[in-house]
């Protein structure tokens, strides 16, 4: 396969191509796009962070792009007024990262597959394996238009640089027919509204049916496995327009063919408000750009600058979010308070008390009620058993997996897997570093 083209559709949007990754940037003004413009100024820091994610990744993969995207994101005073999706082109597919009004369709054949990044909780975070045979676009959600891609290849192919547009496609092969995907007739798409944010999404329960007749092949970057090796997972089929999420657990060290799973963070409550009711105040050391931070790294989680050229004198400070749990059907929770895990953890004692409730479903028969909580202890994250009939189990980066004793809290380390059930989930974090 010959390398992708970008194509960009006409509009008053932003794109960009910097070293073959395709970037869109909503601009939904009457204004001209300068680098002054929340647009301008976001398309910036978005082809920056492309630059520093090709210079960490000796093999481009994605999974970097969207470390460094979750963490300026989290930065952001308030991250609804980005809305921007990000086409990477990697060895063993296409990586798809949404965030806001814009969404992305995967073109095979007569099919397609769309991922919404208003429908998201937070983000939306893909790799594609393989790439679309046809192509990919991003396009910049409106009112009554129609996602999809155009029926027939344009001469005109953007190399590098940035131009105004609708959207980009990215080419892998020619167009079969004009294929329509969706309409966004929902007033949601306009910042200012709401985009049911509020509520977390659910989790859908594995299905291990037979697979669904697609050719597009979706992998979680970022998923854990499950303990016995041999075991697969068989997604949930999806349609073309709903985006439906698949689920399963995926192990990182093997492909495992699912439809489309979708990784839907549910963003922190308090964030954006200085000491809202609620946020925890944690001593830590502050970086030059007066980032709250982890006494015992090196490295600002926020910005990357190094600690130590400070007197490190321990201050108090609203503790930030402490990182990511990725559950394998592709839904994900910022920790920024604790939280209950279970088939039905809304009742908890822990819940009354104020902790975030997740549902987990789980086929297997294996979830209790209230199965483990997640407990955030100054700068560490902890799950702790909360005597299910079935344990939790714990594997922490380059170790076996071990029971955790009933009431008994576990560090998490960045890369930690937990196993409920016939479930698994993975914690990450950016204040993991050293």
């Amino acid at each position: 396969m010959t390398d992708p083209q970008v194509e960009v559709l006409p509009g008053t949007h932003l794109v960009a191509c910097c070293d073959g990754v395709v970037v869109v940037v909503a601009h939904r003004h009457d204004v001209t796009p300068t680098e002054d413009t929340a647009a301008g100024a976001a398309l910036t820091a978005l082809c920056g962070l492309v630059d520093e994610a090709a210079a960490k990744e000796s093999t481009r993969t994605g999974r970097m792009f969207a470390r460094l995207a979750t963490t300026w994101l989290m930065g952001l005073d308030d991250e609804d007024a980005v809305e921007f999706g990000v086409l990477t082109p990697c060895v063993t597919g296409l990586a798809v990262f949404l965030h806001g009004g814009v969404s992305a369709v995967l073109t095979v054949g007569d099919r397609s597959e769309v991922l919404c990044g208003s429908d998201a909780g937070f983000t939306v975070d893909r790799v594609v394996i393989p790439a679309p045979a046809i192509g990919a676009g991003l396009f910049v959600d409106e009112v009554d238009s129609a996602i999809e891609l155009p029926g027939i290849r344009g001469l005109c192919t953007l190399a590098s640089g940035v131009v105004p547009g609708a959207g980009a496609v990215l080419w892998y092969g020619q167009p079969v027919r004009k294929v329509p995907v969706v309409k966004r007739d929902r007033a949601s798409v306009y910042p200012g509204t709401d985009r049911a944010r509020s509520e977390p999404p659910r989790s859908v329960p594995p299905n291990r049916a037979a697979p669904p007749t697609t050719d597009i092949d979706l992998e979680e970057t970022m998923a854990p496995s499950a303990p016995v090796e041999d075991e697969t997972a068989v997604p949930r089929a999806s349609t073309a327009a709903s985006g439906r999420r698949g689920s399963g657990p995926i192990d990182g060290s093997r492909r495992r063919a699912v439809t489309e799973p979708r990784r839907e963070t549910v963003p922190p409550s308090g964030r954006g408000s200085a000491h809202s009711p609620g946020q925890a105040i944690v001593k830590g050391y502050k970086c030059a750009r007066q980032h709250h931070n982890d006494p015992r790294v090196s490295f600002c989680a926020v910005c990357g600058i190094r600690m130590d050229q400070l007197t490190c004198v321990l201050t108090d400070g609203v503790r930030p979010p402490l990182g990511l749990l990725l559950l394998d059907d592709g839904t994900s929770y910022i920790l920024d308070s604790d939280c209950v895990l279970g088939r039905e953890p809304d009742h908890s004692e822990a819940v009354r008390r104020g902790a975030r409730p997740i549902r987990v479903d789980d086929a297997s028969g294996g979830m209790s009620r209230t199965h483990a909580e997640i407990r955030l202890k100054d700068w560490d994250v902890t799950v702790v058993d909360s005597g299910s009939a079935n344990g939790t189990h714990i594997r922490q980066p380059g170790q076996d997996w071990t029971r955790a004793l009933p009431g008994h809290p576990v560090i998490l380390h960045p890369g930690a897997q937990i196993l409920l059930g016939g479930r698994t989930a993975t914690f990450d974090s950016q204040h993991g570093q050293v």
